[in-house]
């Protein structure tokens, strides 16, 4: 058990590794922003498509992964409409300092049934926890990436970066120690809250990251979108 909460832990964190890779690149150009931008739309497409939406409907049913998706999406358009201070700001530091606080959002709610996962597989077989968690721990770099590089070009503090790109990670950790205290947790419980997480990130997909991607350079964001997508492939 303590094992599987410390290889957790490592898999959150290493979150933060992405953020400390993404503060040494100084002064990014517009090409290198768009990859950036476009590899995590592509990351978190493929990680909804290819996981967590498969998996949901095989722990629950249709209707189940259809209100997940549905709640998760409304939410962050809630997120999105509540925040007038955000909204009716016009600098580009601004514009980038929302879209990596709303990409932190949707990595945290992926991380939590990720780290349920961790939780509950391990209780089946040891060596099944430890795969997946080295596996959840080896996207959680890209998802780092994904949320520090817009803070990056928001002009945030790198320290501040480094700290709230791990602190997303952290719902890993927070995941796991429900799926070991709650391995009878309800199949409909869990494929909720995957179907959920899918929502969230398509949402932000669609609505920040994808239009800001093609704002920057048109054709590297498309090749960010595609290697986002092919990676998130691999580790599935």
């Amino acid at each position: 058990m303590i094992s599987i909460i410390l290889l957790s832990l490592f898999a959150g964190l290493v979150t933060g590794l992405g953020a400390i890779i993404s503060v040494f690149i100084k002064s990014p150009s517009q090409k290198i922003l768009s990859l950036s931008l476009g590899f995590a739309a592509g990351i978190m497409i493929g990680i909804s498509t290819l996981s967590l939406i498969p998996e949901s409907l095989e722990a629950g049913s249709f209707t189940i992964c259809f209100l997940g998706i549905s709640f998760g999406a409304i939410l962050l358009w809630l997120v999105d409409v509540l925040l007038p201070h955000i909204h009716k700001t016009e600098t580009e530091c601004d514009m980038y300092m929302k879209l990596g606080s709303f990409i932190a959002i949707g990595i945290a709610f992926h991380n939590l049934p990720e780290g349920i996962a961790i939780g509950a597989s391990s209780q089946v077989s040891s060596g099944l926890g430890i795969s997946m968690a080295f596996s959840i721990g080896l996207h959680n770099i890209a998802e780092g990436v994904s949320i520090a590089m817009p803070l990056c070009m928001g002009k945030m503090q790198k320290g501040r970066i480094v700290f709230i790109t791990t602190l997303t990670g952290m719902a890993t950790l927070c995941g796991a120690v429900i799926g070991l205290k709650l391995v009878s947790v309800s199949g409909i419980f869990i494929s909720f809250s995957l179907a959920f997480a899918a929502g969230a990130m398509l949402y932000i997909v669609s609505d920040e990251l994808i239009p800001l991607s093609h704002k920057a350079h048109s054709h590297f964001a498309n090749i960010g979108i595609l290697s986002g997508i092919i990676l998130a492939l691999f580790i599935q």
